[in-house]
């Protein structure tokens, strides 16, 4: 076996002393597989329960002396119709009972149970790592099915604990191709560890010999088969060497004052297992000793900026990188060893354009813990298990091209939607993104409630700034709608359906799935800005009638009971719970959404302003007091509109402009937010007039913001009161309201003139040539083109 490069055997019964003592001489690790009546109806016998508890307690009492011994499983493919008899939850109890009983008897000892397809839907969230037993002889199924499976398990490392080919029926060549692909393939997806079902055909079960099948890598006089020597070159090499290729990669970290896990950042980096790749680290005008650790790693190519925000700093990367690949992290990350073969491998497996993996949380002590269980944390949103809507922008990789072709990231997230925004552009320009369960880095949670909540107001800022480019992803509150399934216990809402079980006819379904369902995202409404404001002018209405005493108190109430329910099925670690962290994380997710959207709101009321305005040498430009202005431009080199919309985009997006650009449904092409409470809407159509001569014309609309609209509202139906009921101090509302408007009116006039005095300059740099007159040409659009070629000779 170790010359086969073997290093682990699982056993399906408790070994004999012996079998210990020569497993540790020769450093194998052993997985001991305890064996009890699993195939009868188990928990209907008190007896057959105690035989459990018996075994397990022996096993793991013998096995806690030897180093040999890996870890236990406390069970092996429970038959699905005894689980459909007893009840999934029943056996899950008992199996968490058998595994408190292991661990009182060996502390030290792992712990984990063999599944299998037909009971994948079991919650073993009580084991140390997940087994599963999975013979599909299909390479791209099985590859899928390892994919579900590593997202089903979540966090926990994955080990495949049976895979084997019978060689009577597929002979010994198709069993060494079979097992030497399907190992490869679980190695690259990042799997911890896999057995080979089995070592020999000299097989009994039950006291009987095996004769018609032959599993073994081995021939029943241990003569080895062809397998044998394949598996040799499979567990001799690294996941990297079974890379088919290895393209270059540019790892780029961008750090803000993040020295305080900088270090363990780099120290991870330097020792990734793979042949070919740098690494950048854009320090993003850092006011600590960010530099004297970045000079400790001579390989780290070290680039310093004054501080521009995140999305500048990843473009400096990008325009730093050589390699065809672009994967980035944060200094508040530590990578596993194989992470760039994990990221590699499925962007060589398939057409996406980008990949990224999972974000784990590291041990960082009580506090961090809450917080980490705590909701908004980043992570990743999956439509199925191959393909993600939004990978984290801690753990993201890009073809070099594809990142190129979108321009690279919006310099206008300063803090975070970096990824969300260049997620959502790559899939807008027909690109996917794919997704490795394998490929994880470990990411420090904030350390305290109020860097949490300091990170959730950046959050709640940047949705804001995302609504401008992307409303159709929004809801009419500003939250993100995603249209997959948010993973990592990042599911907002709470979860008041159970799980319906799909069985197949008679229970007799090879893949007997879990269907969650999904959270009722009514209860996240408790939990909004909206209904605290409507609570409080309850409360100030508390005088007045009893109904406003009934509703508010009941109000608020039902926003505690909810973020206490949301506290109470929040994912905390096993060793940190108890009724204080439950405490703690219901106050956060209390005050979570309400930071949140209080910044979002604060946001979309006060985007950021332009970081300067175009000077013209003409006259400054104005609209009419209507808000309705057009504007025609002249071009005889066969320029389109569109080259000028996207001029116009990337200086607004350069900056700082709020826009949004239309989407497909409106009848503008971009809107203009150059006011809190005015937008300016531009829509543009072109001429041909033969011979590579247009017109481009530009049409100015100003329009109400929907917070403008809203004090309309207000004094519209204050003046109606007022006539109707000839309220003097409702008349002075009306008359103040509308005094408001009329002030926000001229303010966003002047403010819209400058962005038209910027496109204006952007149409000059073009070579276009402003002609509007108030002259209306009649006649063909020859004499029209004639009439114009000859004006302006």
């Amino acid at each position: 076996m170790r010359a086969a490069g073997i290093n682990s055997i699982r056993t399906y019964y408790s070994p004999p002393t012996w079998l210990l003592e020569t497993a540790e001489e020769q450093n194998i690790g052993l997985l001991i597989d305890i064996p009890w009546s699993k195939h009868l109806c188990f928990l209907e016998s008190a007896q057959a329960r105690r035989e459990a508890y018996q075994a397990v307690r022996e096993a793991t009492r013998r096995g806690r002396r030897y180093s040999s011994v890996l870890a236990y499983s406390i069970g092996n493919e429970i038959p699905a119709n005894i689980v459909r008899w007893h009840g999934a939850a029943r056996v899950e109890r008992f199996l968490a009972e058998l595994a408190d009983a292991a661990r009182q008897e060996d502390p030290d000892g792992l712990i984990t149970y063999a599944n299998y397809p037909p009971t994948e839907y079991l919650d073993l969230s009580f084991a140390d790592f997940a087994t599963f037993n999975v013979y599909l002889h299909d390479r791209e199924a099985f590859r899928r099915y390892l994919l579900r499976l590593q997202n089903l398990v979540g966090g926990k490392p994955l080990v495949l604990g049976e895979i084997g080919m019978d060689t009577l029926r597929h002979g010994e060549a198709g069993q060494a191709a079979f097992l030497s692909g399907h190992l490869q393939e679980a190695f690259l997806l990042g799997l911890a560890g896999a057995f080979v079902f089995s070592w020999t055909d000299d097989w009994f079960t039950g006291g009987y010999q095996i004769e018609d099948w032959a599993f073994g890598i081995t021939r029943a006089d241990r003569s080895p088969k062809e397998s044998y020597f394949a598996l040799r070159g499979v567990f001799t090499c690294s996941p990297a060497e079974a890379l088919a290729e290895t393209p270059r990669v540019s790892v780029v970290v961008c750090s803000y004052n993040g020295a305080r896990t900088l270090e363990q950042c780099l120290h991870s980096l330097s020792h990734l297992d793979y042949p070919d790749y740098e690494v950048i680290l854009v320090d993003d005008g850092s006011t600590d000793n960010t530099a004297q650790i970045a000079a400790r790693f001579p390989h780290v190519r070290y680039i310093y900026q004054e501080n521009q925000g995140l999305s500048v700093a990843r473009n400096t990367g990008l325009r730093a990188a050589t390699g065809e690949v672009v994967a980035y992290t944060d200094s508040d990350c530590f990578a596993d060893p194989a992470w760039l073969t994990h990221l590699v491998y499925p962007l060589q497996q398939s057409g996406a354009a980008a990949v990224g993996g999972p974000n784990l949380t590291p041990e960082d002590g009580w506090l961090a813990a809450c917080v980490a269980a705590s909701p908004g944390q980043p992570t990743h949103v999956l439509l199925n298990d191959q393909v993600a809507e939004h990978i984290p922008g801690c753990n993201m990789a890009f073809r070099r091209k594809a990142l190129e072709a979108i321009n690279g990231f919006n310099p206008q997230y300063r803090k975070a939607g970096d990824d969300v925004d260049v997620c959502w552009r790559l899939q807008q320009a027909g690109m996917w993104i794919t997704f490795a369960p394998g490929a994880f880095v470990w990411h420090h949670r904030r350390q305290t409630p109020r860097t949490y909540l300091k990170q959730q107001a950046g959050y709640g800022e940047a949705e804001a700034l995302l609504w401008f480019e992307h409303p159709d992803r929004f809801n009419g509150r500003g939250e993100s709608k995603w249209q997959g399934t948010l993973y990592g216990g990042a599911e907002p809402g709470l979860q008041l359906g159970g799980p319906v079980i799909y069985r197949g006819t008679f229970g007799e379904g090879l893949f007997q799935t879990l269907y969650q369902p999904p959270a009722a995202h009514w209860t996240l409404l408790p939990g909004t800005l909206e209904w605290h404001v409507i609570a409080l002018l309850l409360c100030m209405l508390w005088g007045i009638g009893s109904a406003a005493s009934i509703l508010a108190p009941a109000m608020l109430g039902l926003s505690f009971t909810v973020a206490a329910l949301r506290a109470a099925q929040a994912p905390i670690d096993p060793k940190y719970k108890s009724i204080k962290s439950r405490l703690v994380v219901a106050g956060l997710c209390y005050l979570q959404p309400l930071v949140r959207s209080w910044w979002r709101y604060r946001t979309r009321l006060f985007p950021p302003l332009p970081t300067h305005e175009p000077k013209l040498q003409n006259a400054p430009l104005r609209l009419p007091l209507t808000g309705v202005r057009i504007m025609e431009f002249w071009d005889e080199s066969w320029r389109d509109r569109t080259e000028l919309l996207g001029s116009i985009v990337g200086y607004l997006t350069n900056h700082r402009w709020a826009a949004r650009v239309d989407s497909g449904w409106n009848d503008w092409d971009l809107e203009i937010h150059c006011h809190p409470w005015t937008v300016l809407q531009v829509c543009t159509a072109q001429e041909n007039h033969g011979s590579g001569k247009r017109l481009i014309r530009v049409r100015y609309r100003l329009r109400p913001s929907e917070y403008a609209r809203a004090i309309a509202a207000l004094g519209l139906a204050a003046t109606a009161l007022a006539f109707h009921g000839q309220t003097l101090f409702l008349a002075v509302i009306a008359a103040l309201l509308a005094v408001l408007y009329a002030c926000l009116w001229w303010r966003g006039r002047r403010l819209a003139s400058q962005a038209m005095e910027a496109i204006q300059a952007l149409a000059s740099d073009m070579g276009l040539l402003r002609c509007d007159s108030p002259l209306r040409w009649k006649g063909s659009a020859r004499s029209r083109s004639e009439a114009r070629s000859g004006q302006f000779r």
